[in-house]
């Protein structure tokens, strides 16, 4: 079952050691993914908190650009780290018009309701033609 856990959660201070609670939370095999907003040193948490093949999504770095890490973590969590470059707002909106003027839609393949989440990743699983949809409300 996924676990959905925030370094936000008011049980934890931020930003203690979050990699260790993070297994924890997931009786040692650790998430998924992790989308790293804070980059520098952080970064060293983040791989930590990965289980074997996970990935870290690095989306920008507000405690700094380096980090010095331990590539053995990377080895033995077999960690794919994956940087993320997100445009401008304007860049954003352009997109949206081009969409829109050319009627360019995506391909639904299936939709689910969110307590259905774990058909959707079935079906995911199983190979989809197009995009799989889970609703939030």
């Amino acid at each position: 079952m996924p676990c959905r856990w925030s370094s936000r959660e008011p049980s934890t201070p931020w930003p203690a050691r979050w990699g260790e609670r993070a297994s924890d939370l997931t009786d040692g095999r650790g998430v998924d993914i992790v989308l790293d907003v804070v980059g520098g040193e952080g970064l060293r948490d983040s791989i930590r908190a990965t289980r074997g093949s996970g990935t870290v999504a690095v989306i920008g770095f507000l405690d700094g650009q380096s980090a010095n890490l331990d590539l053995m973590d990377v080895i033995w969590h077999q960690t794919r780290i994956q940087g993320i470059a997100v445009g401008h707002r304007r860049s954003f909106h352009d997109l949206v018009a081009f969409l829109d003027e050319h009627h360019i839609e995506p391909v639904i393949d299936s939709v689910y309701a969110f307590d259905d989440a774990h058909a959707a990743y079935d079906r995911l699983a199983r190979g989809a033609f197009g995009k799989i949809v889970v609703k939030v409300s």
